[in-house]
Formats: C-alpha cells, structure tokens, sequence
C-alpha cells in the first residue's frame, strides 16, 4: 500500500448519474447540468485543506434502433475547481463519452388487462476517454488524477433499471457496474458500483404531468492503483437521500433533483461531500 497525499480529491472523474429518465417508451435528447463539491484533506493541516466543484454541462440522448433495443449517452463537458491556500485551478472541457446498449428483458405496458406493470432492462456498453487526462508525478502539477477531465482509459459498464407501476405510484431503482483499466501512465481508477432506488407520483395538471420522487443514491468505489500498489486515502463509499421533480408538456421534460448527503466514508475520511444538483430539459420524440 501507499499513500499519494495529492490523490486526495473529491471524485470527479469518471464520474455518471442517470437518474429518473424521462418517458421510458419515448427516445429523447436533452441537455443536463450537474454540481458537486467536496472538502479535501479534511482533519489535516488547515493548511492542506481544499474545496473541489465539478460542473458538468452535457447531452443525453436515448434512442431505439430495435423495439427492445435501447441506445443511452452522455457527451459531458466539465468545469473543475479546486482551491487550496488560496489559489484557485480550473480545468474543462470534454469529458470521457459513454455509450451503453441495453435490452428489454420484461415489458408488461403492452398487456392492457394488468393493473400492475413492470419493466426491466439489462445491458452494458464502454466509456470512451475522450477527455483529457494529463496529469503526471510532477509536484507543481494542477491538481492530481480525480481533478482531470477524464480517467484517460478505456471501461466497461454494465447497468439495469427496473421500474415497477401501479396505478398513478411507482418504484424505480437502477444499478451500474464500472470496470476501469489502467491508463497510459499506468494509473487505475477503482471499479465503482452506484444506484438509486425512488419512489415517484404521477399526476395530470391540466395539461401538465407531474411526477414528484424521492429516494436513495449509493455509490461504492476501490482504491486506485498504479505502478503495482494500491493508493490509500482513495475510493470509500457515500450515500444521499434525493428529492426530485418532473415536469411533462406534450413532447418536453422539465426536471431537477437534489441530493443530501447522509453517511460517507470517501478517502478513509479525508474527503467530504456536499449537496449535489441536477437539472435537465430534454425533447422526447
């Protein structure tokens, strides 16, 4: 084991949300933006402290090549901050693409005399490191591996979402497994597993549906590893409650979603997360 003081960093690479997407039998495209900030270095010297925020500006998209056949997305462009003794480095641009395939394994909609339906989708896909990943050994170098616009490797991602409907209530929860390789300058992200579980609400106002939701996000990570150790004061693992809220007007989604942290142990304590925000307007078609 060893420890890479400069490693302590908020996580932000390679880092994705899903989330409640909007009408499942509808392909759409939208554009999403996301916030997050974290305390570095936190129980060190006051000199060491940092505070990171990552903004994510990006396009998601959902289409149907085959009927049982979904096709989801993400093109992110991020703009990192990090402060630490009073001086502040940023960083964006593009971020790492993913691209996921999934398959219909259960849809009940279709059968007109159930009161109760289910849907299930099973499927993976691949991250693709198109953002910057520069980051080297050298001390004066801005901020360290987890502050980079992308990991700078090649993963792998398998994801499912299930949702359960029944009458104007639901139950949705959806899991994702992301394998990482190592990168070319044999830096390792750890493997991470997150999902959310969320209850929803679904209700015509006029001509407007409204879905109000709430629910639980986890997330899970393993240490990084380079050069044939494993780095401490890495991964860890956090959950938040989450609130959130849907819009629908005719072919438009309006939504946003509000996490609050409420037990995390990230960097063997030295990182502390913040409230995360969501917000998205999509066209569904």
């Amino acid at each position: 084991m060893i420890t890479s003081a400069c490693d302590i960093c908020g996580c932000g690479a390679g880092n994705y949300y899903f989330g409640i997407m909007p009408q499942f039998h509808k392909q759409f495209v939208g554009l999403r933006y996301r916030f997050q900030s974290f305390n570095s270095h936190v129980g060190l010297a006051p000199a060491l402290l940092s505070s990171e925020q990552f903004q994510t500006a990006e396009i998601w998209s959902r289409f149907y090549p085959l009927k049982r056949v979904q096709v989801v997305s993400f093109i992110p462009y991020h703009i990192n901050e990090q402060t630490e003794g009073g001086v502040t480095h940023y960083l964006q641009g593009l971020g790492d693409i993913p691209l996921l395939v999934s398959y219909n394994v259960i849809n009940t909609v279709e059968e007109p005399l159930r009161t109760t339906h289910h849907n299930l989708w099973i499927g993976g896909g691949i991250k693709l490191p198109t953002g910057k990943y520069t980051y080297t050994d050298n001390p004066t170098e801005v901020a360290n591996p987890n502050f980079q616009l992308g990991t700078g490797s090649v993963d792998w991602m398998m994801n499912a979402l299930y949702t359960l409907r029944h009458s104007n209530f639901g139950w949705t929860t959806d899991v994702t497994l992301k394998i990482n390789t190592a990168n070319q300058n044999d830096y390792q992200f750890g493997n991470r597993i997150s999902g959310t579980t969320s209850v929803f609400y679904v209700q015509q106002w006029k001509k407007i549906g409204v879905m109000p939701n709430a629910g639980m996000y986890y997330e899970a990570s393993e240490e990084n590893f380079t050069k044939g150790s494993y780095i401490v004061e890495t991964g860890g693992t956090a959950s938040f409650a989450s609130l959130g809220l849907e819009l629908y007007y005719k072919k438009f989604s309006l939504g946003t979603n509000w996490q609050l942290p409420v037990s995390q142990n990230l960097g063997a304590g030295r990182i502390q997360a913040h409230n995360k925000t969501l917000f998205h307007f999509t066209f569904m078609f």
